[in-house]
């Protein structure tokens, strides 16, 4: 028993030691540029933001992949409808396809890219805003699946052809 309970007590001390000697967590915002941050990892691409999340990221921002895209706050591409400048073609059926991008207030929130100034919003039959750009209302594409997807780009269906809004094309609009 005598030899179980000094071994038991110096493993307790050696983990007690080895804890000790552990660098303390730095503050990111105090620690000098040498100093080591424990990385933080994000939630996986394609993962939605919780609501506090979505209301300190940009509505719509330029992605970072190619080509360079229209994204919501989740990273999801952006597409218009030609000819649907005032929103009336897609329908309630087209929005299960295509959810529309809304906001909560009268201006959208713009992101990286320089998007600000052709972003605005428009009423919704429902009451709500629906996001522009350009004059156009935006849309997701419920077949995209994630970050980076832009399966809707040139589809062609019942309410039109729907295109990925990409940097050249607001360069050009500019």
């Amino acid at each position: 028993m005598t030899r179980f309970t000094i071994g038991a007590i110096a493993l307790a001390a050696g983990l007690a030691l080895a804890a000790c000697q552990q660098e303390p967590e730095q503050d990111p915002m105090t620690a000098g540029p040498d100093a080591r941050i424990d990385e933080r990892t994000d939630p996986p691409a394609g993962t939605p933001p919780t609501p506090a999340e979505a209301e300190r990221r940009p509505l719509v921002a330029l992605s970072d992949t190619e080509p360079a895209h229209l994204v919501d706050a989740a990273g999801q591409a952006l597409y218009v409808l030609e000819g649907n400048e005032d929103g009336s073609r897609c329908d309630a059926e087209c929005e299960n396809a295509w959810p529309p991008v809304q906001a909560e207030a009268s201006q959208p929130i713009a992101g990286q890219g320089g998007v600000a100034g052709e972003l605005s919003t428009m009423p919704r039959a429902d009451g709500g805003l629906h996001v522009t750009y350009n004059g156009q209302p935006l849309y997701r594409y419920a077949a995209d699946s994630g970050v980076g997807a832009t399966a809707g780009d040139g589809v062609e269906d019942q309410w039109g052809t729907w295109s990925l809004v990409t940097a050249d094309q607001w360069a050009q609009d500019q």
